[in-house]
């Protein structure tokens, strides 16, 4: 049931909140959560920028990060 009125979400095939991805308006260099679509980081050239709080990060592929939000596990193999 989706309770927070975003109509991004969807949460009637796994019991969870996934984001949709293909309904976001974003750039496509931008590198988002797949479960909860919080930004994660930006695709520069070769390279995924991150930001986190004072902390920047530039960063190569392969790159795996875990969600600050909800703590998921996501990998991106390029740019």
């Amino acid at each position: 049931m989706n309770l927070n009125g975003d109509p991004n979400y969807d949460d009637r095939a796994t019991g969870r909140r996934t984001y949709r991805e293909t309904s976001f308006s974003a750039s496509s260099r931008d590198w988002r959560c797949h479960d909860c679509g919080k930004l994660l980081g930006k695709c520069n050239g070769q390279q995924m920028h991150i930001r986190r709080k004072s902390a920047e990060f530039m960063a190569s592929f392969p790159i795996t990060a875990k969600c600050p939000g909800c703590g998921a596990l996501n990998s991106k193999n390029k740019a």
